[in-house]
């Protein structure tokens, strides 16, 4: 790696170094803010090696620096996620014109959004139990299809109907959207899907123009020899906010009442779970979630509506 052989401690000598503000800045904000976003040039200008090496091997050299920043004496950043922007010109790619030889790189891709889906519950690493012995496994995944272990690691039988485990599981908020090329007038541009996670999703809405910055992938179990990509996005720029909340504040806790209502009406229930009544009015009149998520917030302040863990109720 040329000037600094050891990535960990390469790491640990930029935070502590160069970026040392920038930690100290996140330290005093965690857990409200829970990313680190590194400049790529300036990573370079300290250790081009080092900045050379988080290109071709993101997901390494990412973990290299999350360890390291979890290991800082200065520091409580437990979790904290690891961001790299300000990528430089070699790694842009238009949407649609990625090469097999950039697969596991980290590559930036300005787009438009046009399809996004609900934020749902992602296991990165899935805790699975042996219904013979009892023995938990724990399997890290991949998006698609959920992958068990071939055989127990207690009692060695082969594939003895594993019971997925949530509580042991490890759970990350993700989001799948779709963006194409920015200027495309084609009746069928070229579209990518890409997946954001943790303190990313629900950044964006659909016609958004956004730069992403992330890993560019294959599906894991596909049957096809052509395969299926992907870009698990670790930085998001958005350029460019189309305005879809034409609602005042006033009509937008109308619609959560409304919804509240109806959906308690309907379960027979006594509360509703937040994330169905964020979901049914962004289905239904457009409004952006965190514009919602405000306007309930007023609501429970305002002893309109109350609250309970995850489920909110009418008063």
């Amino acid at each position: 790696m040329g000037q600094h052989d050891d990535p960990m401690k390469a790491f640990t000598e930029f935070f502590t170094g160069p970026y040392r503000a920038e930690v100290q800045r996140l330290d005093n904000e965690y857990p409200d803010e829970q990313s680190l976003r590194i400049d790529w040039h300036t990573l370079e200008s300290w250790d081009g090696s080092v900045a050379d090496e988080i290109l071709r091997k993101p997901a390494r050299m990412r973990q290299f620096a999350t360890n390291a920043l979890n290991r800082l004496d200065d520091a409580s950043l437990l979790g904290v996620n690891v961001r790299v922007y300000n990528l430089p010109d070699r790694q842009t790619v238009r949407v649609g014109k990625y090469r097999t030889r950039q697969l596991g790189q980290l590559l930036s891709v300005r787009g438009k959004v046009v399809d996004m889906e609900g934020v749902k519950p992602y296991a990165e690493e899935a805790a699975f139990e042996c219904p013979l012995c009892g023995t938990l496994s724990r399997m890290p995944q991949s998006y698609g299809d959920l992958m068990k272990p071939n055989e127990c690691m207690g009692c060695e039988h082969s594939k003895p109907g594993f019971i997925f485990k949530r509580e042991q599981s490890e759970l990350v908020d993700l989001q799948k959207i779709v963006i194409i090329p920015p200027d495309s007038n084609l009746d069928e541009p070229p579209a990518t899907i890409a997946f954001l996670k943790n303190d990313l999703v629900d950044m964006v809405g659909p016609g958004d123009f956004v730069t992403i910055n992330g890993i560019y992938e294959t599906f894991a179990g596909q049957s096809e020899s052509t395969l299926s990509t992907y870009i698990e996005v670790l930085d998001l720029d958005i350029e460019e906010r189309i305005e879809i909340d034409t609602y005042g504040a006033s009509e937008i806790q109308e619609f959560i009442m409304e919804t509240l209502t109806d959906r308690i009406e309907v379960t027979d229930d006594w509360a509703v779970p937040r994330a169905e009544v964020v979901d049914a009015v962004v289905d239904a009149h457009g409004v952006r979630r965190e514009e919602i998520d405000d306007q309930i917030n007023a609501l429970i302040d305002e002893n309109k509506i109350g609250n309970e863990g995850a489920k909110l109720f009418d008063i």
